[in-house]
């Protein structure tokens, strides 16, 4: 959890309290144990001497589902209700069972008498699985964002008509996202996260979960070479238990290097069609607690062939002086990301 104050033009984190999410208590998106969450949200917010009872939440899942569609220009009132109404030719799963919000784009410029929306969607279990454990907790959820948009919020260098590419590396997923000339375009969730470098680890070791998580945090990711075969690195001694994690973890990162790829691709194709021209994506940014792994930056940029680099979760907010914030900070990083992204959008409604 993060607070964050606006004073003199600058924004500044004020506090910030971290504790972990109970093991097996979120599933998918959905919080499957509200109560175990209530209580680490309150111990976080302990942990950072947060006492403001109004917050802004994100979710994210595979069934998060964010589309873009065109309508004929009409009165906001209307517009809701054909957003309504259409939406179930845009979500997999009934409009009734959803919880549905719009945003106005933009109007394409060849057709002035279309408006291009932005839907979200999410299954109301979800969205309610949050605001119970949320009520659970004491707090009350100002609004719901989703974790695609906190990103871009956090990253993006002020102007509107930044894009970038995001990948924001959980434990058990990583969410990508895609925002061109400051609009949201794609987001995936992709199945591979920290704990899959964690148990490959522990599978080429023989060793339990705990040595792994060990050994995966002081090891590296091997910079795979001009040869190595689909799926491998570069190691020099696979036969030793050191070599067998760095083979393990350059696995994983090749599975992760490949979903990448495809996301890329796919964005490129559809930056040309809505453009007429060829503009590839230059870069990606890591966030989230996976970003930290050692030498992942390095051979995904070398996989890829595009620059790849951590992101800085503070480049638009700054630790509030003579506090503790940094501390926090420092040591958790990328994982804040979303959360500092939240907050941001609370300084922004106020």
């Amino acid at each position: 959890m993060v607070e964050i104050t606006k004073t003199k033009g600058a924004v500044e984190i004020t506090r910030a309290g971290v504790h972990p999410t109970p093991e097996g208590a979120v599933a998918e998106g959905s919080v499957l144990d509200p109560p175990k969450v209530a209580a680490a949200v309150k111990e976080a917010m302990r942990a950072g001497g947060i006492r403001s009872n109004e917050v802004y939440a994100a979710i994210a899942g595979d069934d998060v589902v964010v589309r873009h569609a065109l309508f004929p220009r009409m009165p906001g009132e209307e517009l809701a209700q054909a957003v309504k109404w259409d939406a179930g030719a845009y979500i997999p799963y009934p409009a009734k069972d959803a919880s549905i919000d719009f945003q106005i784009v933009s109007s394409p410029e060849a057709q002035s008498d279309k408006i291009e929306v932005m839907i979200v969607a999410a299954p109301k279990k979800l969205v309610q699985s949050h605001v119970e454990t949320m009520q659970l907790a004491g707090v009350y959820p100002v609004a719901l964002d989703i974790q695609p948009i906190t990103l871009d919020r956090v990253f993006r260098d002020g102007r509107a008509e930044t894009s970038g590419f995001y990948a924001d590396i959980g434990g058990g997923t990583t969410d990508l996202a895609y925002s061109d000339d400051g609009v949201l375009r794609f987001t995936r969730i992709v199945p591979i996260g920290g704990n899959d470098f964690t148990a490959a680890v522990a599978e080429a070791t023989g060793r339990g979960v705990g040595w792994a998580e060990t050994a995966k945090r002081r090891s590296r990711v091997p910079v795979p070479s001009p040869t190595a075969v689909a799926g491998g690195a570069f190691v020099e001694d696979a036969a030793s238990e050191d070599g067998a994690v760095e083979q393990a973890l350059g696995g994983v990162a090749a599975r992760l290097a490949l979903e990448l790829r495809r996301s890329l691709d796919y964005c490129d194709a559809q930056a040309r069609t809505r453009r007429g021209a060829d503009a590839p994506i230059a870069s990606v940014i890591l966030t989230g607690g996976g970003a930290r792994l050692a030498g992942l930056a390095e051979f995904l940029e070398s996989d890829l062939g595009v620059a790849v680099r951590l992101g800085d979760p503070l480049k638009n907010a700054r630790p509030a002086k003579g506090t503790r914030v940094g501390e926090v900070l420092s040591a958790h990083g990328p994982s804040l990301s979303v959360a500092i992204g939240l907050a941001l959008r609370g300084v922004e409604d106020s």
